[in-house]
């Protein structure tokens, strides 16, 4: 694939069976890289170099740097260019000095949250607690994962909320929590997920939980509130729905 705009990198990726984490750091540091903390995944060790919303979006590709041999290869793309400002625009009022973000009244909670896997395979991994809840809209178009901390149970009634719940998770509606998010300052956008695995008891005994994983076909935009430690996780478009057989699109 040519693109007719020059690529940056934006990931090193380092063989396991021939890298060893503190060697692979040694390396980037040699070569004028930055040498984060790595993300080891089955078959590599990753240094992140930039954040993948830095690029544009479908321009990630994989290549080899130097020799196969050597087990390095690299996730390079476009970068975003910035946008010139205008100076013919006006800008818009500002609502007291900050851009509201968009978030649902109140959330629909479903499962756990386990991890979300981006384009140019970088992974939003939750911790095992299972304190990260997967909800979702009433309308069950839109996924979003908060943290339990931040988040409040409402006790409400609602017959739209109770039909998702049921159809999703096989049980009779007994009290849903409804997940409402207070200081939500801004959500950035980071690349589009590619799958979602997330834990549930829906169609089981109680107290019997599954891995389920689902590969989107259409991949919904991922915004997080904060890049590095993310609390809330949205996932919108992409033809999200969730039914009863599950998450689709």
């Amino acid at each position: 694939m040519a693109f007719k705009r020059s690529t940056e990198i934006q990931t090193i990726l380092f063989d396991k069976r021939k890298w060893s984490v503190s060697a692979a750091k040694k390396w980037l540091i040699e070569h004028g890289k930055k040498a984060p903390a790595a993300d080891t995944t089955a078959d590599y060790h990753r240094f992140r170099q930039s954040p993948t919303f830095n690029f544009e979006a479908g321009t990630f590709r994989t290549i080899t740097l130097g020799a196969a041999s050597r087990g390095i290869k690299a996730v390079v793309a476009v970068p975003k260019q910035a946008k010139k400002p205008n100076p013919t625009k006006k800008k818009a009022p500002k609502r007291n000095g900050t851009k509201k973000p968009w978030f649902p009244a109140f959330l629909v909670e479903l499962a756990t949250a386990i991890s979300i896997d981006i384009e140019a395979g970088e992974t939003i991994k939750f911790p095992p607690s299972g304190n990260f809840a997967l909800g979702s809209n009433r309308s069950g178009t839109e996924l979003w994962i908060i943290s339990k901390k931040r988040a409040k149970n409402v006790r409400a009634t609602d017959d739209k909320g109770e039909k998702l719940y049921e159809d999703f998770t096989g049980f009779e509606h007994d009290e849903i929590g409804k997940l409402v998010q207070y200081n939500v300052k801004e959500m950035k956008k980071i690349g589009r997920a590619m799958s979602i695995t997330y834990r549930s008891d829906k169609f089981s005994k109680e107290g019997d939980f599954s891995d389920y994983v689902h590969p989107f076909t259409h991949y919904p935009i991922v915004s997080v509130d904060n890049v590095k430690r993310p609390s809330i996780v949205a996932l919108r478009g992409g033809r999200i729905k969730v039914r009863k057989e599950g998450i689709t699109g």
